[in-house]
């Protein structure tokens, strides 16, 4: 058996009556380095990509990058309209975000209609597998309440994040990149199990993108719109 149900099965069978729930902290591990490319962003501009975009694998390093647009290419009103209503100031900014380095404290799932679509998507399922399960017979009636609570508590995986400078090839350059909490109490007794992305949502950006028609003919070079996975919610299971 996999998934929260297992997990949900093993608080019950080996842990005592709780009182009350704990609450997770912030901490967090770093998110993996990502992946570097001589084209990083060309496959995205295809209309059907070839294979899903894993989240946050753009490569970040400059020297990926041939070219870069210059001061008259980045003039915020013109990149604002080109965007359009894609422009989304929760994940992102044209400007580095105040307080950075304090969005792991805030309490993201209410936030933003993609997290709280997927956050409440997760609870309802802990909610429907949690209340299917036989509880002891010996358990009071009053407690058998507080104690699915706590088990649903327990195992949901709540996220944090940090704003990312994506450079100058990318409009807006600052965005919100969201990860599954880790650290201690862990989402599933026995140890074994972690919090892991469940859910994508595809944001919109700009992306700075130059191609040569006949190489070696002239370069051309425009703004073009490119989808950008980031994580909305995330589930306890065993990979």
């Amino acid at each position: 058996m996999q998934g929260p149900r297992c997990c949900l099965l093993l608080f019950l069978c080996l842990l005592p009556l709780p009182l009350h729930a704990t609450s997770p902290d912030d901490s967090q591990k770093p998110l993996p380095l990502p992946f570097s490319t001589s084209d990083p962003t060309a496959h995205l501009l295809r209309g059907r990509p070839s294979a899903p975009v894993r989240p946050y694998s753009l490569s970040l390093s400059p020297e990926d990058y041939r070219y870069a647009p210059k001061p008259r290419h980045l003039r915020p009103g013109r990149l604002r309209r080109l965007l359009g209503p894609a422009f989304d100031p929760f994940w992102m900014s044209s400007e580095e975000p105040l307080g950075r380095n304090l969005s792991a404290k805030e309490d993201l799932e209410t936030m933003s209609r993609e997290l709280v679509e997927g956050g409440g998507r997760y609870r309802r399922k802990l909610w429907r597998e949690v209340e299917g399960m036989e509880l002891p017979p010996e358990l009071p009636a009053d407690m058998a309440r507080p104690l699915r609570r706590w088990l649903v508590e327990r195992a949901l995986c709540r996220l944090t994040s940090t704003w990312v400078d994506l450079g100058p090839v990318f409009w807006p350059r600052w965005v919100r990149h969201t990860a599954c909490r880790t650290g201690p109490p862990a989402c599933s007794w026995p140890l074994g199990m972690a919090c892991h992305p469940a859910q994508l949502a595809h944001l919109k950006l700009l992306a700075w993108h130059c191609w040569a028609a006949r190489p070696p003919g002239p370069l051309h070079c425009a703004w073009r719109k490119i989808p950008y996975p980031v994580v909305v919610a995330c589930k306890c299971s065993c990979r």
